[in-house]
């Protein structure tokens, strides 16, 4: 797989939620959206198989969002994958890979404009959970609420992940 090909993209629908704190499913004009409580940490689960042509490298996660009604401050988000390989992992059991912070991004100065961010994710147990060509596998988005700075919901519209 060539540097920059897509790996996987998730829309609000595909969301597999968590049986609590989970982020809601909410329409903003028309447009499905994931709705992030500012002061609770909610979390959206995505759940996909790797591409066989995915090459094992590093996986830049880009979230596109925007602020419900704020007009300043930040929005941040935590990303972590879980590797669901054959023989591996006790489906009982979650087994998430050590979470990653997508630097905080500028709420834009209107309600309603789309931001998109991205954090690189280095390929290895601690990043990536070891991902395999193959694998099935999940990815875990929640609203870095410790840290941003926005009042009012984040609206998740999308997860895109590429090759690095």
């Amino acid at each position: 797989m060539a540097s920059g090909d897509t790996l996987a993209i998730f829309g609000p629908q595909a969301n597999q939620p968590p049986t609590s704190s989970y982020a809601t499913l909410n329409l903003r004009n028309g447009h499905v959206v994931l709705e992030f409580d500012t002061a609770t940490q909610e979390t959206a689960i995505f759940a996909s198989k790797m591409p066989r042509h995915y090459g094992g490298g590093n996986v830049v996660v880009y979230v596109s969002w925007m602020a419900a009604t704020a007009t300043a401050g930040t929005i941040g988000w935590g990303v972590t994958f879980e590797r669901d390989a054959n023989a591996g992992d006790d489906m009982d059991v979650d087994s998430w890979a050590t979470e990653q912070i997508v630097t905080a991004g500028t709420v834009p100065a209107s309600s309603g404009v789309i931001s998109v961010t991205n954090l690189t994710i280095t390929a290895g147990a601690t990043g990536t959970d070891s991902i395999a060509a193959g694998d099935d596998y999940r990815v875990r988005i929640r609203r870095d609420v410790a840290t941003d700075t926005a009042a009012g919901d984040a609206q998740l519209l999308s997860v895109e992940l590429k090759e690095a």
